[in-house]
């Protein structure tokens, strides 16, 4: 019963982890290596953090599955309506491209080689920088809001901004929310973009994550662990869309900005 219930924990808090830091701009893979250490747990490792992206890509299913039956519907239609669907599903799959192109070619290699506490806390600081300096370039000038109107080039640029995210401690939200604000898009625009364009890359994740862990079979703590995860990274990853889409909408991302510095110095003390 003892060790039923330290799964059971163990999945909860790692799956609300993924669930808040893959939405928020503070990095999931950086947190999910940090908490095994602050709490002396095993490294879960890279198959089962993938996993949870599939509780992670549940809530962005969820929470935005009208804006989804809206743009499939408008898509299968036919006028100006549904050429600006159309286009917008045909920019998100080519911005998708080659995050999915570099993580098939060199995530094993990242895997080996990438998951060091000194790398984790330097993309933790030279990424905050960025988003810092994103979020102020934001303030000026016309801002985009009607994602359907977005262009190939700003949808290019954060496509192939998107691929960073790959090196733990960068945060997949961070840089394709400042590659957004840089590009002309507004705070919100620039969330919800990056939020619509995590759904293909998410489910590539944790399809491969899945796939791994049923060719080298399950973690420590099997099913009880990767099903808390789940749902725990499903509900906690709906509550850090809304909060984030509300927040950023008003205010600017200085917190996160702040919090990444911190974590960076408990990082390379930690480990």
């Amino acid at each position: 019963m003892n060790e039923l219930f330290f799964d059971l924990l163990r999945g909860i808090v790692l799956g609300a982890v993924q669930g808040l830091a893959e939405f928020f701009p503070v990095s999931s893979s950086g947190h999910l290596i940090l908490v095994p250490i602050l709490f002396g747990w095993p490294d879960q490792g890279l198959a089962f953090d993938t996993v949870l992206h599939l509780g992670t890509l549940g809530a962005l299913l969820w929470f935005f599955r009208e804006d989804l039956i809206v743009l499939f519907r408008a898509a299968v239609g036919t006028g100006k309506e549904a050429d600006e669907a159309r286009g917008f599903g045909l920019k998100i799959l080519a911005a998708t491209v080659p995050a999915a192109l570099i993580a098939l070619l060199a995530n094993d290699w990242i895997e080996a080689n990438l998951r060091s506490g000194f790398f984790v806390a330097l993309n933790l600081v030279v990424w905050g920088i960025v988003l810092f300096a994103a979020d102020r370039a934001s303030e000026k000038g016309s801002r985009l809001e009607n994602l359907t109107k977005i262009s190939w080039k700003q949808a290019l640029a954060i496509g192939f901004a998107q691929p960073l995210a790959l090196f733990p401690g960068t945060s997949r939200s961070g840089i394709t929310i400042s590659a957004g604000l840089f590009s002309g898009l507004s705070r919100t625009a620039a969330a919800r973009f990056s939020f619509l364009l995590s759904i293909p890359i998410t489910a590539l994740a944790g399809l491969h994550g899945a796939y791994e862990i049923a060719s080298t079979g399950l973690p420590d703590g099997g099913f009880v662990l990767l099903i808390a995860g789940f749902l725990s990274a499903l509900l906690f990853g709906l509550f850090a869309i809304r909060f984030l889409l509300s927040f950023v909408a008003k205010r600017r991302y200085d917190g996160f900005v702040v919090y990444r510095f911190i974590l960076a110095c408990a990082v390379t003390i930690l480990t």
